[in-house]
């Protein structure tokens, strides 16, 4: 299996860089596969930004749940009739 898949690929890469219609091919893909790069590079950068608000939106839920713990702790019955 490995050996076919070796031939198949060499027999296109042959064919891309040592014909002149492979050169015709190359030019005309050359082009598209930038495209893809550019797009995969916007997704990337844009998957790190929605990872960042994920971040700060898991930061700013941890402080406000921290401070109800906090003030329920003031609040609370317990404290109340320690401080009594």
């Amino acid at each position: 299996m490995s050996a076919l898949l070796g031939a198949a690929l060499g027999g296109v890469i042959g064919y891309l860089y040592l014909t002149e219609q492979g050169r015709h091919v190359r030019g005309r893909i050359d082009p598209t596969l930038d495209g893809i790069v550019a797009e995969l590079e916007r997704a990337r950068a844009t998957g790190e930004k929605v990872r960042e608000v994920a971040r700060e939106g898991q930061r700013t839920l941890n402080d406000l749940v921290g401070e109800d713990r906090v003030r329920s702790a003031w609040e609370s019955p317990e404290f109340g009739q320690a401080s009594s």
